[in-house]
């Protein structure tokens, strides 16, 4: 072969080589054929980086997880659950995370970015994939360990606490570990199609608690008239007898200082505290920062009243679980 032949055959396998490099791939738009749905959960991400866009497709991949809960102690208020299906996304209509937050990057452990390309164009996209078969071995072993763990705070409220505060206290503690566990669960539900039933679920774990409060008794004592009656509305909202002849005495005191003004605003500064006592002994006691603000200065010592007034039970429901 000649010296011409030779430089034309290098120059065209140069070509083919570049044509086949700088050509969309597959996995861009279809990740599936190349990483089947049976063994993995796949995602793109974009970028004008290719760092960027690695991150980006892992935390679309976490976005498959991705759960938010809301948890209100008085209204035991669930979560809502948002997915994301695998594929190309662009900055046009999704705004895609630049990073991965260390609850997902649990989730995602074992996850790994297979695949990059860059376009004509200058950007970068990235293929991550998670296998499903290790992932859904860590959500069991996630959701044996939390079982075990309600069932022990279940039973130490229903036959070894000390006192009904230290058995409210395991009971909201199960009902904590319950939302994880149903964060796992339905990451399970993610890689496997399905989910574990739960023995003690949100709806059962509430149950136990308002059964629990409602057993409770108390007679109360407050340093006004104002904080008596915000104090006897809690006990009413988490479902708790008022009994003067109570062995439990619930009590409420409110410090503030001077109402100071700075710049143009008037400002109320204190505390409020409730203690829990036991034949006049102290079973738990906690304070609470208060700080409230107005322009009008007459507004101010009402804007206090009334922030007590919505936040008494929240208050009195912290005391109870505190231990």
């Amino acid at each position: 072969m000649n010296i011409q032949a030779t430089i034309i055959m290098f120059f065209g396998l140069l070509l083919t080589a570049c044509s086949l490099t700088t050509s969309q791939p597959s996995w861009l738009d279809k990740p599936g054929e190349k990483y089947t749905q049976k063994r993995y959960l796949s995602a793109v991400g974009e970028a004008d980086n290719r760092n960027t866009a690695n991150d980006r497709a892992l935390a679309n991949l976490a976005k498959i997880f991705e759960v938010g809960i809301k948890d209100k102690s008085l209204d035991f208020s669930e979560s809502q659950v948002t997915t994301n299906d695998s594929g190309r996304v662009t900055s046009n209509n999704q705004r895609a995370a630049r990073y991965v937050t260390t609850e997902a990057k649990q989730v995602l452990e074992g996850a790994q970015v297979m695949e990059t390309w860059e376009s004509d164009e200058g950007r970068f996209f990235a293929l991550a994939v998670l296998e499903k078969v290790p992932a859904e071995r860590r959500f069991r072993e996630g959701i044996r360990s939390a079982d075990r763990k309600i069932e022990e705070r279940v039973m130490y409220a229903r036959q070894q606490a000390p006192n009904l505060v230290a058995a409210l206290a395991a009971l909201e503690q199960a009902r904590k570990i319950e939302i994880q566990r149903s964060n796992l669960n339905r990451n399970l539900s993610v890689v496997r199609g399905k989910g574990i039933t739960a023995h003690y679920d949100q709806a059962k774990l509430e149950v136990l608690l308002r059964d629990a409060l409602a057993t409770l008794r108390f007679k109360v004592m407050a340093d006004s008239s104002q904080l008596q009656q915000n104090l006897e509305s809690a006990i009413s909202a988490l479902g708790i007898t008022l009994d003067k002849g109570s062995a439990y005495q619930l009590k409420a005191t409110m410090d503030t200082e001077e109402i100071q003004k700075k710049q143009g605003w008037y400002w109320l500064r204190g505390s409020t505290e409730l203690s829990l006592m036991h034949e006049g002994e102290v079973v738990a006691k906690k304070r609470w920062p208060l700080k409230v603000s107005s322009t009008d200065k007459g507004q101010v010592e009402q804007r206090a009243k009334d922030m007590l007034s919505a936040k008494m039970a929240d208050y009195l429901y912290e005391l109870l679980i505190s231990n």
